[in-house]
């Protein structure tokens, strides 16, 4: 009796132990971190921006993938064993997921570097992919490198004047390639401002670029033609500012070099 019930917990375990083989995942943030730690098989689907290339560097790794729209009722009859939401703006959608019984892990947007790193951990563990998660952080933290001493003013700048908080995640960030985001009161900034304290370097996010929008013209306004020539302005890739995860590290890295 003993016996088989030592079996029965054994086989119980184990299977409370086996990593999930049904995932979905409903935001471009956890849609990025899924495509580089999950398993091949592992996904069930990720959200239509994870395969847009306009939107993730990753989105071939979605080729063939199935998509939903962000929306839980999306995805329900494809059973999911694991559900990842990505913070506030999935609230509604992990709310019913509970709900209906379903393993449901929030990921909530970066405050910090050290977030990025438990975001990566939380993921691989909800995966069964520890290793992975390990791995990706060392990545991670190599491209990173360490804070250079020297530092020159910056704004990290998108569209329409938009630009990140003095102490978020994305200054930090830029910190590692030897810039200090200036201080800009909710977070944009005005054309008379960025002219009467221009910064020594301007790091411009390129995203969708080719597509029309009141953000992009602020970008092309012919004002910006009169900073002065000790302002470099940098045009980086945009797509992995938007969630800045793991795969914003790799961006420092050019930066840097480019800066040196």
């Amino acid at each position: 009796m003993m016996r088989a019930l030592a079996a029965a917990l054994l086989v119980w375990s184990g299977a409370a132990a086996a990593a999930p083989t049904r995932v979905v995942s409903l935001n471009l943030c956890t849609d990025e971190l899924v495509l580089l730690l999950a398993a091949p098989g592992q996904l069930a689907s990720i959200s239509f921006l994870g395969a847009d290339s306009n939107e993730t560097a990753l989105a071939p790794r979605a080729r063939g993938l199935p998509t939903n729209n962000g929306r839980l009722d999306s995805v329900v009859a494809l059973a999911p064993d694991l559900v990842f939401t990505g913070g506030g703006s999935d609230r509604y959608a992990r709310e019913l997921a509970i709900r209906l019984k379903l393993h449901v892990v929030d990921v909530p947007p970066p405050q910090n570097i050290a977030d990025i790193r438990r975001n990566i951990a939380s993921v691989a563990n909800a995966l069964g992919r520890d290793a992975a998660g390990t791995a990706l952080i060392a990545q991670f933290d190599t491209a990173l490198g360490p804070t250079p001493a020297a530092t020159r003013s910056a704004l990290l700048l998108g569209g329409g004047g938009t630009t990140a908080g003095a102490d978020g995640v994305g200054a930090q960030l830029l910190r590692h390639a030897g810039l200090m985001q200036q201080d800009v009161p909710a977070g944009q900034v005005s054309l008379e401002q960025l002219l009467a304290e221009p910064p020594q370097v301007i790091v411009q996010t390129k995203y969708r670029s080719s597509q029309a929008s009141l953000g992009q013209s602020w970008l092309q306004h012919p004002a910006l033609r009169s900073l002065p020539p000790t302002t470099r302005t940098i045009t980086v890739d945009g797509r992995p500012w938007t969630c800045m995860g793991p795969l914003v590290a790799p961006e420092i890295a050019r930066l840097r070099a480019r800066l040196q």
